[in-house]
């Protein structure tokens, strides 16, 4: 008994090793994963020198604005003859009480312009004048129609009290 009063203990002696290897394991494990993330910060940054030195966002930029451009330009004709037909529904549904003679639309880049002919018939020029105005209110609660006025100078006469009269006005192409 006296010997093994004067030997150490192996295991006290161990644990300090054990706790020293496993020390090293994990600050070599961190030393590595530091090293392969350094690389790949590496090449990401390279790849973002490149990029910016080939501008990537101003050709996708170029792109997107060619391809609305085409896109406009090639679908405008059909856009301002659906647009034209729409404009002239809803003017024929605005006259109804006056009686429809005639319509033309000229499209224009973004907008139409129109101008209808009003037959209004028999009555005083004062009743004539406020039919004239509801027409105009009407035309000026459709939605696209931007402004609608009398540009000429006064009414053709007709026989019979009929007067024509030209109703100018515009309206947004929508496509």
């Amino acid at each position: 008994m006296a010997e093994q009063g004067q030997r150490p203990d192996r295991r006290r002696r161990r644990w300090p090793l054990v706790f020293l290897l496993a020390l090293a394991a994990v600050s070599l494990l961190l030393h590595a994963t530091e090293f392969i993330r350094r690389r790949q910060v590496a090449v990401l940054a390279r790849s973002h020198a490149s990029q910016m030195r080939e501008r990537p966002i101003a050709a996708t930029k170029e792109r997107r604005a060619r391809y609305y451009q085409q896109r406009f330009f090639l679908g405008y004709p059909r856009a301002a003859s659906y647009a034209a037909a729409d404009l002239a529904r809803r003017l024929d549904a605005a006259v109804h009480p006056l009686r429809f003679l005639s319509i033309q639309v000229r499209p224009g880049l973004h907008d139409l312009a129109f101008e209808l002919e009003v037959e209004v018939s028999g009555g005083r020029p004062r009743e004539v004048r406020r039919r004239l105005d509801a027409l105009l209110g009407r035309l000026r609660l459709i939605p696209a129609v931007t402004a609608a006025d009398l540009p000429g100078p006064g009414p053709a006469a007709r026989g019979g009290g009929v007067r024509v009269y030209a109703v100018g006005g515009r309206a947004e192409l929508q496509p």
